[in-house]
């Protein structure tokens, strides 16, 4: 995923998405997340010129919904740039999951394969081995 806003390297706008995840009955536990690679995050004292502890590179959550939750509709912004001052895109994943067994299983949670069904709106899904679907529809401004 990325934010359709091009990124010009001075400023740094939000490309806002609208997502609504819906979720068959039955089947797994089901989940879709969105999450932000971060090159080198500061773990302590970030004052924007000097980090006084820093990280390692990672995958950070964005955003996440599951099946197990109340349904709604949520708002969330892809920066155009990495950071403000780089001609650098940021990199987004979004990733389906879901839980064999119970809501309560020990087990872990599975990647799903999520495919793009649609553009406009851009809808993702993905079917867990249960028979259970997930889809989520994605509106940009």
């Amino acid at each position: 995923m990325s934010s359709r806003i091009p990124c010009d390297g001075s400023t740094n706008p939000q490309d806002e998405m609208s997502l609504a995840a819906t979720f068959s009955p039955g089947g797994w536990e089901r989940s879709f997340s969105i999450n932000e690679f971060e090159e080198k995050y500061c773990q302590t004292g970030n004052l924007e010129f000097v980090c006084l502890k820093a990280g390692h590179s990672t995958w950070r959550q964005k955003w996440s919904t599951g099946s197990s939750g109340p349904a709604a509709v949520k708002k969330v912004g892809l920066d155009s740039c990495y950071k403000r001052g780089l001609k650098d895109t940021p990199k987004y994943l979004l990733t389906g999951w879901y839980k064999e067994g119970a809501p309560d299983s020990k087990l872990p949670r599975k990647q799903a394969a999520v495919k793009q069904v649609s553009s406009n709106p851009e809808v993702y899904e993905f079917a867990d081995p249960n028979g259970g679907t997930a889809r989520l529809e994605i509106n940009r401004r």
